[in-house]
């Protein structure tokens, strides 16, 4: 039988929050999801390179001046909006279950500080710590974040579900024993999650109570 999950780990980025690549720059949205795509961008998010030295070195390969890729990115940052209706399911749940709840994301430094400062204290209390590539020097898919965070929460895997946009991020999760969900919707998330942190039990015996007056007997002779 399935184990009810206690532990809730999700991505920030595409996820609980979402953001634009048309910044009105002279740097194209399909460039710019290029650029947040490349080897030295990663390198970034892991701590292993300064805010300068990215803005020169995607500049050189990607065919832009320093201060457009600066411009670019940072319109990229003001266009964040938080998820409103899965930040409110993830308090909600939090409310009525004993849950731990973490985030964790592939995000550097400086941009870890905007995001932070950015959203509103109510929605980092929901967290119970956030774990961040630039922090962990290793970025998802990397096995070595997950054993990280695994290690730091003392999380049973098996009790634990992890919810990333990215697939490759997803198939890391599950080999390690998470239970992993792609988000496509946040409808479709907070159903999964609700799936997986409920007791079916319950959940059917709540239905049955609540929809006893609306069912009929029938029996075959």
């Amino acid at each position: 039988m399935r184990k009810t999950c206690d532990c809730l780990i999700f991505d920030l980025g595409d996820v609980l929050f979402t953001w634009s690549a048309d910044t009105k720059t002279k740097v194209p949205p399909r460039t710019l999801r290029k650029i947040i795509g490349s080897a030295t961008w990663f390198a970034y998010e892991k701590g292993d390179l300064e805010e300068d030295q990215v803005h020169h070195g995607v500049s050189m390969e990607f065919g832009f001046s320093p201060d457009e890729v600066s411009a670019a990115l940072q319109g990229a940052r003001e266009s964040l909006q938080r998820n409103l209706q899965l930040i409110a399911f993830i308090k909600e749940i939090k409310a009525t279950r004993s849950l731990k709840v973490f985030a964790m994301s592939n995000i550097s430094a400086p941009d870890w500080a905007y995001l932070r400062d950015k959203a509103l204290p109510e929605d980092w209390a929901l967290f119970d710590r956030v774990f961040t590539s630039a922090e962990a020097r290793e970025r998802k898919p990397n096995l070595g974040f997950y054993r990280q965070v695994l290690e730091a929460t003392g999380a049973d895997p098996s009790r634990t579900v992890f919810v990333d946009d990215k697939l490759e991020n997803v198939l890391s999760a599950r080999s390690l024993g998470l239970n992993a969900i792609v988000f496509d919707s946040s409808e479709e998330a907070i159903r999964k999650v609700t799936n997986l942190v409920g007791d079916p039990l319950q959940r059917a015996s709540a239905w049955l109570t609540e929809n006893a007056k609306r069912m009929l007997s029938m029996t075959v002779e």
